[in-house]
C-alpha cells in the first residue's frame, strides 16, 4: 500500500513544505517544496511540486495512492473538504485523506527513524494543533503522550522571540542566534523572569509577549513577539537589522541559549526520572539547535539520543505517512539514511553542461581528483546521488573545504555564501575518526543535528570549523551509508592526514539548497566557488587573466 505524507498548508505560518512517499512501511521518497519552487520554506503553500517528485521518483500516479496523510487533527471536519478539492483540481482525483495531531506527527517522525524499540519522545516547536511541546512514550510501534503543553507555553516563541529582539527574522534565522550565542557572556541576563522552569514544568510569562488569539494563527514573522514590557524589563530598544551587533546583543543571545539549554535538559531528567526510559529522541524546530542538543547527549541520564534528520515541520509529512500506515498494519521501517530525494543520470548531467555551453572534463577517478583541489585549497561543490531530506547537506549537495587552512572560514562565508562573518562551519569525519578530534557521548552523528567540543590538541590542525566557543557541529561518515563520500574523506586523509572535511549546504545566502544540475551551475558561477564537481564531471572556472 502507497501512502503519501504532506505537510504546508494555506495560511502563511504553515512553512517547510513538503511530501514522503511509504510503500508498505518504507520510505521510497521525501522532498521538501523549496528545493523545487525555489522559494525558501515555501510557506503558505501545500507541496504540490514535491508530491508530483516523490509520484515520479515511485514510478507511480496519484490514483495509486490509498492514503493521504497530513497533520491538523485540530482544524475542524471542513478542512478535509478543502483538501479534496486540492486535490482535485491540481492531480484530478482525490485519495481517501487522514488526519493527525501535529505533535504525533513529529513524534512518529523522529522515533521510528531512530531505530530505537523504545525512547522518550521530545516535541518543541513554536506551535501546531495548539500544543508547543509534546512528551509522549515510544515503545515497538505504539506512541503514548503523557504530557502537553498549550500555546502560548512555548520554547519555540521564547527562542523566536530573543532571535527578534537581536535583529533577525523568526522562524527562519533562529541559528543565526546560536551562532552569536558563542561571542557572548550567558551570564549577563538571567531569563527566569521570562520563562521560569521547576519540577518538570516551565511557564512563558505572558506578561511580556503578545499572545494571539485562541483560535487565530501564530503572528506573522515581520510582527514582533515580545511588547513593550519585555524592551523596559531588558533595557534596550531591540536590534535593527542590518545595524552593528554590539555585544549586549551577543550576551543576549548567549544568556537565552545558556536559558534554554537549561530548560530543556530540566524537561529531559525529569521525564526520564519519571519514566524509567533513556533514550531520547527529539523533533519540531528547536530540535535543531545542536548546541542543546549537545547538553542532552552528554547528560548522565541519557544513554541514547536521536534527532530527526528534518526535525522542522518538513519531517511532518514522513511521520503522518507512518501513523496512517499503522492504521493499516503496515510497520515502520527505519530508513538506512536521509538521502530520499531526486538523482541524476550522468547523461541528463551532460545534456545540461552542454546545453548550458559549459567547459567540462571526466576525470578518471572523480574521488582522487577532488581530494587534490581541496588538499591544495580549492573551494569545491559536490553534487552526487540522491538529494538530503532535510535541512543538512551530509555529502550529496554539499560545498566542501579544507577545515586545515584557517582562510576558508572567512572566505566560505564572505566569497561564496555571502553571509555574516559570524556564522559557523559544520565538519564531515570519517566515522572511524572522530574520537581522534571531537569530543562528546554518542560515538555517532550521521546527520549533523550535534555539537561537540573539539579536542585541545586538533583546535589549531582544523581551524576553519572550530567555532568561538572551541564546538563544531559534526556529521560522522561511514562507508555503507555514502561509499563515494565515505571515499573523498579516505582520500583527502591521505593527502593531509585528517580524515574531515569543512561541510555546508551548497546554496548561496537566501536561497534553497541547489536540486537540479543546472541551479548547480548556476550557484556556481554566481559566487567564489573554484570547482564544481557535477555527477561524473569537473567543472573550473577561467581564471580572470584567461
Amino acid at each position: 500500500m502507497y501512502i503519501l505524507g504532506i505537510n504546508g498548508g494555506f495560511r502563511q505560518g504553515y512553512q517547510d513544505v513538503s511530501a514522503c512517499l511509504i510503500h508498505n512501511g518504507k520510505v521510497i521518497a521525501a522532498i521538501e517544496e523549496e528545493r523545487i519552487s525555489r522559494v525558501k520554506f515555501s510557506a503558505g503553500k501545500l507541496p504540490y511540486s514535491a508530491i508530483v517528485e516523490v509520484l515520479k521518483i515511485g514510478n507511480i500516479t496519484i490514483q495509486d495512492i490509498g492514503t493521504v496523510a497530513f497533520h491538523g487533527s485540530t482544524w475542524g471536519q471542513d478542512f478535509d473538504k478543502k483538501i479534496e478539492t486540492y486535490f482535485k483540481n491540481f492531480f484530478g482525483y482525490s485519495p481517501p485523506i487522514k488526519r493527525y495531531h501535529h505533535h504525533d506527527c513529529h513524534a512518529a517522525g523522529s522515533f521510528f527513524s531512530s531505530g530505537f524499540d523504545e525512547a522518550l519522545l521530545i516535541t518543541l516547536d513554536n506551535s501546531g494543533d495548539g500544543v508547543s511541546v509534546q512528551i509522549a512514550i515510544g515503545k515497538k510501534n505504539k506512541i503514548e503522550v503523557i504530557k502537553r503543553y498549550d500555546r502560548p507555553q512555548s520554547l519555540g516563541l521564547f527562542y523566536s522571540l530573543i532571535t527578534q529582539y537581536c535583529g533577525f527574522t523568526k522562524d527562519s534565522e533562529e541559528y543565526k542566534l546560536m551562532g552569536l550565542a558563542a561571542f557572548g557572556d550567558k551570564t549577563k541576563f538571567d531569563f527566569s523572569w521570562l520563562l521560569p522552569y521547576a519540577n518538570g514544568e516551565f511557564q512563558l510569562n505572558t506578561a511580556y509577549i503578545e499572545v494571539p488569539a485562541p483560535l487565530a494563527p501564530s503572528l506573522h514573522r515581520d510582527e514582533m513577539n515580545f511588547n513593550q514590557l519585555f524592551i523596559d524589563k531588558i533595557g534596550k530598544e531591540k536590534r535593527i537589522p542590518g545595524t552593528t551587533i554590539t555585544q549586549f546583543y551577543k550576551d543576549v543571545a548567549a544568556s537565552a541559549q545558556f536559558h534554554l539549554e537549561a530548560t530543556v535538559l530540566h524537561l529531559t531528567q525529569h521525564y526520564i526520572q519519571h519514566t524509567g526510559i533513556r533514550n531520547v529522541c527529539l523533533s519540531g524546530g528547536v530540535s535543531l539547535n545542536c548546541l542543546m542538543n549537545q547538553k542532552i547527549m552528554n547528560a548522565s541520564v541519557v544513554d541514547n539520543i536521536f534527532i530527526q534528520p528534518a526535525a522542522s515541520d518538513a519531517g511532518i509529512s514522513m511521520g503522518a505517512a507512518w501513523l496512517a500506515g499503522l492504521e493499516s498494519k503496515l510497520n515502520p521501517v527505519t530508513p538506512n539514511n536521509t538521502f530520499l530525494g531526486n538523482e541524476f543520470s550522468a547523461e541528463s548531467i551532460q545534456e545540461t553542461l552542454q546545453i548550458c555551453q559549459v567547459n567540462f572534463t571526466k576525470p578518471v577517478d572523480i574521488v582522487e581528483s577532488a581530494a587534490k583541489d581541496l588538499a591544495e585549497g580549492k573551494v569545491i561543490a559536490w553534487f552526487q546521488g540522491k538529494m538530503e531530506f532535510g535541512p543538512r547537506a551530509l555529502g550529496n549537495r554539499s560545498i566542501l573545504a579544507n577545515p586545515c587552512l584557517p582562510e576558508m572560514q572567512k572566505i566560505v562565508n564572505q566569497k561564496i555564501k555571502f553571509r555574516e562573518s559570524f556564522r559557523p562551519f559544520g565538519a564531515s569525519v570519517l566515522e572511524q575518526d572522530i574520537n581522534l578530534f571531537f569530543q562528546g557521548k554518542a560515538k555517532k552523528a550521521p546527520y549533523m543535528t550535534l555539537v561537540y567540543q573539539v579536542a585541545q590538541n586538533i583546535i589549531q590542525k582544523i581551524p576553519a570549523v572550530v567555532h568561538a566557543d572551541e564546538t563544531c557541529r559534526i556529521q560522522t561518515v561511514c562507508e555503507s551509508d555514502n561509499p563515494l563520500y565515505f571515499g573523498l574523506l579516505s582520500a583527502f586523509k591521505k593527502l593531509t592526514g585528517y580524515g574531515v572535511l569543512l561541510n555546508t549546504s551548497f546554496n548561496l545566502n537566501h536561497e534553497p539548497i541547489v536540486n537540479t544540475p543546472r541551479e548547480a551551475i548556476a550557484s556556481f558561477y554566481s559566487s567564489g566557488l573554484d570547482m564544481l564537481y557535477l555527477g561524473n564531471f569537473r567543472i573550473e572556472k577561467l581564471s580572470p587573466s584567461a
